[in-house]
């Protein structure tokens, strides 16, 4: 039997945006090539910050373009 559920998918959207509100921290997973992984983890240890920050300033700067 699927796991799938099926419905309103309006009812989903409502009920995922009241679980934004209510978390202050979420864990974002994102795959990449170990390339670029490599490339990504350089540029943040030579600008002394975590890849956390580089990517939500990298993501907030996309977003408020």
């Amino acid at each position: 039997m699927s796991s799938l559920k099926t419905g309103r998918p309006s009812i989903n959207k409502e009920k995922a945006l009241k679980q934004l509100e209510d978390n202050k921290d979420a864990n974002l997973v994102v795959k990449v090539d170990k390339s670029f992984h490599k490339e990504i983890k350089r540029y943040a240890l030579e600008n002394d910050i975590t890849i956390s920050e580089l990517v939500h300033k990298s993501l907030r700067a996309y977003i408020d373009k």
